[in-house]
């Protein structure tokens, strides 16, 4: 049986390879110190053996990607010092540590290996690490543009970053992050102050030959790639993932900013729509048992069509931005437990034993609006939550908790109950059952302290 392959990251010095000759084929020795230095990166260099890959990253001088390898050799000697050989096998464009962290699956590990020297990584951090230096993947960014000129579709342009006097224009940094592919939105002070169509970078930041009459030539290049609908700035400040960006103030003289992906999309929906949509409708009062809108209501089911599941956290995501809410997601599924909700003890490594919070007895307490936002909640047995119903109804209810003196934690809507009260709290649950489903399925109790949404895709 073959021994499973691990997959690290090297943090090199320019001075380890010789840069004068093409660096496919080269090898380096590497030695862990015979005294414990975390900042080597001393259990990685434990778990090495002969065929493990590699990914190699330079740390000075232009400090980027240098290629993947493997590791050819592995030497134990005295004191237990551990050398290493390592051999590069293909080359990467130097993509550095700050690109790669536009990836949400790497950038939680390059935050944490900066300082060591051998890091252990998983299989699939070194394929899309190898895939994003080899040109097969890209982690594109998003960028606001700010221009006067008249752009056609298909057509590329050259962009100058500083004014004919050779200053720098407003965002000059966000030109120095540009990357070939990043996505752009085109946006016209001369077309009502609008966004008006797409594009991608073709070109880094570089400096273009001396021009008349320009002080700095330093320019980027990009593609329009296509007309959109035109939105206006003061249209885009309602969408209540756009509202209130700088940029996007009718005062703002912004050339250039960064957005996220999901800014990106709110104004393409915008412009697909031709300015807000409204992505709820609430269902009628006969429908759903929901008397009276001063109760408290902190299950909130968002009802989306069983053709549309793409659209169910989508939806969430939506209704959780107009609150300013922090989602905590989870699914569910037909053995989804009380426990889950309400927490359990766990033994430790030590064997000893700890309570792990649920659900709701950890988020609820917080003051940051952390909203449990449950998908296919429809799959979940109801009476999981009757324990909190009944604290919603005023009763004081025992969880699996004790107290230093033994007796069992108490809980309760009142102020000196352990677990803190909050009415406010909420639990989204995207259900893919029909409204008729949802009454048959669910108590009058439950019910009562629920609001219906039927998310609207028409």
């Amino acid at each position: 049986m073959t021994e499973e392959t691990n997959y690290f990251w090297l943090n090199c010095g320019y001075n380890r390879w010789n840069h004068n000759e093409p660096l496919v084929g080269q090898t380096t020795l590497f030695e862990s110190g015979a005294q414990f230095n975390p900042t080597q990166g001393f259990r990685a260099f434990k778990k090495a053996k002969a065929g493990d890959k590699v990914i190699f990253y330079q740390v000075q001088t232009d400090a980027g990607l240098l290629g993947s390898g493997e590791i050819i050799s592995v030497q134990t000697g005295a004191q237990h010092k551990i050398r290493v050989q390592f051999r590069l096998t293909e080359a990467l464009k130097p993509l550095t540590a700050d690109y790669l962290k536009r990836s949400e699956a790497l950038e939680f590990r390059i935050n944490n290996m900066k300082e060591t020297l051998f890091n252990q990584i998983s299989p699939e951090e070194f394929d899309l690490i190898e895939r994003l230096g080899n040109g097969t993947a890209q982690i594109p960014r998003y960028f606001f543009l700010a221009e006067n000129k008249e752009f056609e579709p298909g057509e590329t342009y050259t962009l100058f970053t500083h004014t004919y006097n050779g200053i720098k224009r407003n965002g000059y940094h966000y030109y120095t992050q540009l990357e070939i592919g990043d996505k752009i939105v085109f946006y016209s002070r001369e077309q009502d102050h609008s966004v008006v169509g797409l594009g991608e970078v073709t070109q880094h930041l570089r400096e273009l030959p001396p021009i008349p009459g320009r002080t700095n030539s330093t320019a980027i290049e990009v593609k329009y790639n296509e007309d959109i609908n035109p939105v206006s700035l003061s249209t885009l400040n309602k969408h209540p993932r756009l509202k209130n960006l700088y940029y996007l103030q009718e005062n703002a003289k912004q050339a250039i900013a960064s957005m996220s992906q999901a800014q990106f999309g709110a104004i393409l929906e915008m412009s697909e729509h031709n300015g807000l949509k409204s992505q709820f409708e609430a269902v009628e009062k006969n429908n759903v048992i929901d008397k009276n809108d001063d109760d408290i209501k902190p299950f909130i089911l968002l009802v989306i069509n069983d053709k549309d599941r793409a659209e169910g956290l989508k939806a969430a995501e939506n209704l959780l931005q107009k609150t300013n809410a922090n989602p905590v997601i989870t699914s569910g599924h037909p053995d989804f437990t009380e426990d889950m909700l309400y927490g359990k003890y766990l033994p430790n490594e030590a064997g000893a034993l700890y309570f792990r919070e649920g659900f709701i007895t950890e988020l609820m307490p917080k003051t940051d609006r952390s909203y449990l936002v449950i998908d296919n909640f429809n799959r979940i047995d109801p009476d999981i939550f009757q324990t909190y119903i009944n604290v919603l109804e005023g009763y004081e209810m025992t969880l699996p908790r004790y107290n230093r003196d033994g007796t069992m934690i108490k809980w309760s809507r009142k102020k000196d109950s352990f677990y803190h009260f909050n009415p406010n709290w909420h639990i989204i649950g995207v259900t893919y059952d029909s409204l008729e489903e949802i009454k048959e399925k669910y108590s009058e109790q439950f019910l009562k302290y629920a609001r219906i949404v039927k998310v609207n895709h028409d």
